[in-house]
């Protein structure tokens, strides 16, 4: 394992077309093996098309970030406050609704720095916790999470094509 030197920066709004390329690699990458390829192609149309990322960088608290190394971008993270939060279980709170990282560059590192860049935020705005819903068979990401403070405290159903799929949901409490 070795820590990368990388850049962490917010996505310009004509980036559409990157941000779309690495939305559907790392999440097709993630999630193809337990999935059936017909409900993941019609998730990845409907959720990554060029117009759908387009929209949501224009969402008032909602924020996108691209972390790069030597010219390529090998992860992305977006953050939601407020209103643009998935649900509204909890106060004063972030939303991490992705943090993905490029097959190749994991163990390296970047997912955490990702993380310390949410929490590096919540802490200038004053937000007191972080939380996000992870797939119940995603082992190695709840161990991420785990291993970073998370807590589970509910689940929600989160829907690939046809296929309802439980989302364990968790949070992290931020000291000031």
């Amino acid at each position: 394992m070795f820590s990368e030197s990388i850049t962490i920066r917010e996505v310009k709004r004509d980036e559409v077309l990157e941000l779309q390329k690495i939305s559907k690699q790392t999440f097709y990458n993630t999630y193809a093996s337990q999935n059936t390829e017909e409900d993941m192609q019609n998730y990845l149309s409907e959720n990554f098309s060029a117009d759908a990322l387009a929209c949501e960088l224009e969402i008032e608290d909602s924020y996108f970030y691209f972390a790069e190394t030597e010219g390529k971008l090998v992860g992305y993270l977006k953050i939601n406050k407020g209103k643009a939060q998935t649900t509204n279980k909890l106060k004063n709170a972030f939303e991490i609704e992705r943090i993905y990282v490029v097959e190749g560059f994991k163990g390296r590192y970047i997912g955490k720095q990702l993380l310390h860049k949410t929490i590096e935020i919540a802490k200038q705005e004053e937000i007191n916790t972080i939380w996000l819903g992870v797939w119940e068979k995603n082992t190695q990401a709840i161990s991420f999470y785990e291993k970073n403070g998370f807590k589970a405290f509910d689940d929600h159903i989160f829907i690939i094509g046809n296929d309802p799929q439980k989302d364990i949901l968790m949070k992290l409490e931020i000291s000031h």
